[in-house]
């Protein structure tokens, strides 16, 4: 019931900033995408510089990455190692992806530049290396999504019965594509140790990790609200990125609010003396509570959800704070159960690439700002000119 209390306030929330729109949109609008091109590249180069110093011991050493790519030599992430405050910078890649996933089926006359797609084809690859040397699943997450909201936006400007079917089963149809790629990762991550291979069937074992990440996090969150009689005001999970910020900045914050992770009531002490410390999941749903308390944490769950219906109404509408801002929230309510995503430093970072990306068009270069300016639906594919009266026609009704 505390779970469901927690989740109530996301959903109000949600509907009542969903009817907020910022900028009310004409139709068809008039949108300089210039701009935001070069934002989208700037960024793009930016992670791919991170990249670069993280992934360098590989990119200079072919032999040493095409061992790791024939699984010869799997490194582990203490060989690997992070550049501090230089190595995060490769999440800003998520905006790029945001920006060049929406501009795949904006209705824009102005067709991306070549660079742009190079940049992709770049990052992309990239992006699986990560996910395969670095087990983590999640970034490959972040790059489908802005794709996958952009085939959701498609489909909702279609009226024949088979994409109107597809629109209402495609999040159902997407759980056992998420399911295998959950097994294809983890088969190389835990499958092949002695440990599982050979004593319960492959498919068995991908269910039986998959439903564990969930369950155990659940129980972590609910453990630690428990154990934990008052709100700690550490801000321990809802700005995990403020305690780990790099320069010392990190030391000086958790100083400032009197934290340690190794001080009683911390959530590694609770892993320590009640569960398990490998399994350091800690969910979205209840660790707020944790932090600010019950009423703290309703209103927070309140404030995400104004904020997040807020960003869809602009990702409708064109409005690049939503283009950029929505599929992160989208990420946020996906990993909910399993841990507070926003609070997580790799967010942080990509809500720094977004302020970057905003920056970059309102400060771009005047031949940029002023470059001419193509009709536009906003919020829609490259579509036929019913399919755009249709979505106009939809988006008068709603704001009557």
């Amino acid at each position: 019931m505390l779970g469901l209390l927690m989740l109530t306030p996301i959903a109000l929330g949600g509907w009542v900033g969903s009817a907020v729109q910022l900028a009310r949109p004409r139709s068809p609008d008039e949108v300089n995408v210039s701009s935001w091109d070069f934002a989208a590249t700037c960024l793009a180069l930016v992670a791919l510089f991170g990249y670069v110093i993280w992934f360098q011991s590989f990119l200079l050493n072919p032999l040493l990455l095409w061992q790791t790519l024939t699984g010869a030599w799997k490194p582990s992430r203490d060989e690997i190692g992070l550049t501090v405050g230089l190595s995060s910078l490769a999440n800003m890649a998520c905006v790029f992806y945001g920006i060049y996933a929406y501009r795949l089926a904006d209705g824009n006359a102005r067709r991306m530049p070549r660079r742009m797609h190079v940049l992709m084809g770049i990052l992309v690859p990239l992006t699986v290396f990560r996910v395969y040397v670095w087990s983590e699943r999640l970034s490959l997450i972040e790059t489908i999504v802005p794709f996958a909201l952009t085939a959701g936006r498609v489909l909702y400007t279609r009226r024949e019965t088979v994409w109107r079917w597809a629109r209402y089963l495609g999040p159902y149809a997407a759980l056992p594509v998420v399911l295998l790629y959950f097994g294809v990762s983890e088969y190389a991550r835990a499958w092949s140790s002695p440990i599982y291979q050979g004593k319960t069937s492959f498919w068995e074992f991908v269910i039986g990790r998959f439903v564990s990440y969930y369950y155990t996090a659940l129980n972590n969150g609910a453990g630690v609200v428990a154990t934990t009689p008052e709100a700690t005001w550490h801000a321990e999970h809802i700005l995990e990125w403020a305690h780990r910020a790099p320069f010392g900045l990190g030391a000086a914050f958790s100083e400032y609010v009197s934290f340690s992770t190794q001080a009683k009531g911390s959530f590694n002490w609770f892993l320590r003396i009640y569960e398990d410390v490998e399994f350091n999941s800690n969910s979205g749903i209840y660790t707020p509570i944790a932090d600010l308390g019950l009423h703290g944490a309703l209103v927070y769950m309140l404030l995400i959800g104004i904020i997040s219906g807020v960003c869809f109404r602009a990702y409708r509408s064109g409005q690049l704070f939503g283009v950029l801002l929505f599929p992160m929230f989208f990420i946020t309510f996906l990993e909910i159960f399993r841990y507070p995503y926003l609070g997580a430093p790799r967010a942080f970072t990509w809500a720094l690439g977004i302020a970057l990306a905003l920056g970059i068009v309102a400060f771009c270069p005047v031949h940029l700002r002023q470059g001419k300016a193509v009709r536009v639906v906003p919020g829609i594919g490259r579509l036929s000119r019913r399919s755009a009266a249709e979505f106009s026609a939809a988006s008068v009704s709603e704001e009557v």
